[in-house]
């Protein structure tokens, strides 16, 4: 699992990097690398929900290898249309389209199919893994990306991303553990989606982390702004772009390696809210940064940070959450921060062709603060919570 993951994601990262570069290669639009988040926002809120009810109807492993063949197509189909100089920003956006839509399928599944594969007392280690899959990607890809596009040409750049959907197929398919979910027979409907919206509602504290997750990515999504940083501000070119975006990676793995090294530990509540207080200071270090280097040591900070909330997040979906709603339960998850994280790039695009990069990292910082205090002053059952002995 951890593996064929880690193939994937990074296809995933070098091709998303690889996109932004490209878009604003041709427009030089800020405004158009907002774009980009409406185009994988779409599919994520008409859909998002399915794809957990998808995720407790059918097997999970299956699901899985099903959303790798379909991450081969927008890496072959771009390489096509640059090979054959027909390529159009629109058609970077319709197969930005088409990637959030296999992410629907994969995500709930890649989830709810965890905690099969080890026991529950070491499942915040196995999240704490799993979860580190796509930090190493955000570093392996954007640099692999970078350097390609400094030495070839884009077009066989995707070429290179194809390929590296081929070790994840080969990987999952040596899964052996069952992928079926348990319990009665279900069926895909809206009467399934409400189930999963019940219990989200009644389990305040999974509500509460992914309305705090939603708010904060939404004004606080800095990766479209990286590029601008990149560009525009430090004249770094594609290897340093490459090494920014690697840079959060980098931290998230240190904050992976930092609870690995604490274990289980019991405060959960209180972790996540000071590790998202931590991830508002480090939205506006950034903005201020005006070297490379302390823009550098700013993103590390946003990726340390940002680990910490996501291991919590998921650890406890995985526990408050009874097998047979476990990809519902996950879907909600993903998509407050999928769609967070698309909206987020919507609203930093916009932003910062209105008042520039390092302004709408500040202001997202400071608005993200009030909102992480207001949370943690009156969401109390979060801030409290502790896990149960074993």
């Amino acid at each position: 699992m951890w593996a064929g993951s880690l193939s994937a994601s990074i296809a995933r990262q070098m091709r998303q990097v690889i996109n932004l570069y490209f878009i604003y290669d041709l427009t030089g639009s800020a405004y158009m690398l907002g774009l980009v988040g409406l185009f994988q926002v779409i599919p994520t809120m008409a859909f998002g929900l399915f794809g957990g009810v998808i995720a407790d109807v059918f097997d999970r492993r299956k699901l899985l290898l099903l959303a790798q063949v379909g991450g081969l197509i927008p890496a072959v189909g771009l390489a096509v249309l640059v090979h054959t100089d027909t390529i159009a920003v629109w058609h970077i956006f319709a197969f930005t389209s088409m990637s959030a839509a296999m992410n629907i399928l994969e995500g709930p599944s890649r989830t709810a199919y965890l905690p099969r594969l080890v026991p529950e007392h070491h499942l915040m280690n196995a999240v704490t893994l799993n979860s580190s899959v796509f930090e190493l990607s955000v570093l392996v890809g954007p640099i692999l990306g970078g350097v390609l596009l400094d030495f070839i040409n884009i077009g066989n750049v995707y070429v290179v991303n194809a390929f590296l959907f081929l070790p994840t197929l080969f990987f999952f398919s040596m899964i052996k553990a069952s992928g079926k979910p348990l319990g009665e027979r279900r069926f895909v409907s809206f009467h399934a989606i409400f189930e999963g919206m019940q219990f989200i509602w009644f389990q305040r504290i999974l509500l509460g982390m992914f309305l705090v997750d939603f708010g904060l990515v939404i004004v606080g999504f800095y990766r479209p702004i990286l590029t601008i940083l990149a560009s525009d501000v430090f004249h770094v070119g594609g290897t340093g772009l490459g090494i920014l975006f690697a840079a959060p990676a980098i931290g998230s793995f240190m904050g992976f390696v930092t609870l690995l090294w604490m274990g289980d530990i019991k405060r959960k509540g209180a972790l996540f809210i000071f590790s998202v207080f931590g991830y508002s200071f480090g939205l506006i270090f950034l903005g201020l940064a005006h070297w490379y280097w302390l823009a550098l040591i700013a993103a590390w900070t946003l990726g340390y940070t940002d680990s910490l909330s996501v291991v919590i997040r998921q650890t406890l979906t995985q526990l408050l959450a009874p097998d047979e709603i476990r990809g519902r339960a996950a879907s909600f998850s993903n998509l407050f921060a999928n769609a967070g994280n698309a909206l987020g790039s919507m609203e930093a695009g916009f932003v910062a062709q209105a008042i520039g990069a390092g302004g709408t990292l500040v202001l997202g910082g400071i608005i993200a603060t009030g909102l992480v205090t207001a949370v943690g002053l009156s969401w109390r059952g979060l801030w409290r919570y502790t896990s149960p002995e074993r």
